[in-house]
């Protein structure tokens, strides 16, 4: 282009970037020899040769579940107001892939990483141990690194949860829970149930404890196993809402009513929860905002070029809809 144009690399690198003055003469010459060849600028060499790409590597575990969708809609509407855009990926909770996700966004010299954690294992602390990058996590409280990450009381959520059936006079309550190795939803909102329930003076039973990820094939599995038992709850607190809708499935599909012949609680309050009969009742956390704040979160590290610890808890609120009622005594056998 230099050639073409008659000047020099310096003068053609000043227009294209408008870094430096350029008499008007070099400028048009330049302009009309980038609108003869069609030249567009590389973005990855700008970003070689500037060390930014503005580009955001954004990690979830699921794409299907709404709660993941909303977050992705928050973190893009802040990035493009800051001039980012977002490189996502879905790990499909491959523990190999989101490491090996992780190394991809370092080789190709990302700005930064949102990473919507289930399991931080020991790949995950030996990448974030070995390279710094600017990172925000999401979902889990992570300890062991000096990033920021974002999340819910998950134990105070779902003591709440469980307390609200308690209150509607139901003594015999499920749990559909997350895998035993997500802190979040399968600990701590585990615990929060079983306190709620010894508060109460009411037991666990085992035989009402389903653990699995999130996904409502796995709502419906856990309530058909929970259902082929000797005595049945007269409710469900679901640690999701997809395993919330999956487990009302089951239950329509086999005459039972809802609220009446079982009273069922979700998680998340996602787009789901309103669009499906009966509307869920829900813990709701706004999984949009904290995808916009984890984005700003972000874009505060890269320009200050600046890491602060810092753990930021999202307020939630349950919302009472059509799933729920006071205790019946329909389910007996």
């Amino acid at each position: 282009m230099a050639q073409k144009a008659g000047v020099s690399v310096t003068t053609v690198s000043r227009v294209i970037n408008n870094s430096k003055p350029v008499s008007s003469e070099l400028r048009e010459r330049v302009e009309r020899v980038i609108k003869e060849t069609g030249f567009a600028p590389s973005e990855v060499a700008r970003g070689l040769v500037h060390r930014k790409t503005k580009l955001i590597g954004l990690m979830i575990p699921k794409v299907a579940n709404t709660f993941f969708s909303q977050l992705i809609e928050g973190a893009e509407q802040v990035a493009k107001a800051n001039g980012f855009n977002i490189l996502l990926t879905v790990s499909h909770m491959d523990m190999e892939k989101e490491v090996d996700y992780l190394s991809i966004f370092k080789d190709r010299q990302l700005d930064g990483i949102i990473f919507s954690v289930s399991q931080f294992t020991n790949l995950h602390r030996q990448f974030f141990n070995e390279f710094e990058i600017p990172t925000v996590f999401l979902g889990q409280q992570i300890k062991e690194t000096p990033y920021p990450y974002i999340l819910i009381d998950n134990f105070k959520a779902s003591y709440e949860a469980t307390k609200y059936l308690i209150n509607k006079g139901h003594e015999k309550i499920g749990i559909l829970k997350g895998p035993d190795y997500d802190i979040s939803t399968g600990y701590e909102r585990y615990r929060g149930y079983q306190q709620a329930l010894q508060d109460a003076g009411l037991a666990v039973h085992d035989d009402w404890v389903f653990s699995d990820f999130h996904d409502i094939n796995n709502g419906y599995r856990g309530m058909k196993t929970i259902m082929e038992q000797d005595e049945l709850p007269t409710a469900m607190f679901a640690c999701s809402d997809v395993m919330a809708v999956g487990a009302i499935n089951y239950l329509q599909d086999h005459g039972f009513r809802i609220p009446q012949d079982m009273s069922i609680i979700g998680f998340d309050d996602a787009e789901l929860s309103t669009m499906f009969r009966p509307k869920l009742t829900t813990i709701r956390q706004d999984s949009f905002e904290m995808g916009a704040e984890a984005m700003r979160c972000l874009i505060e590290q890269i320009v200050e070029k600046k890491t602060e610890k810092k753990e930021i808890i999202f307020p939630h609120q349950l919302i009472e809809r059509e799933s729920t009622a006071e205790t019946t005594n329909y389910l007996r056998r």
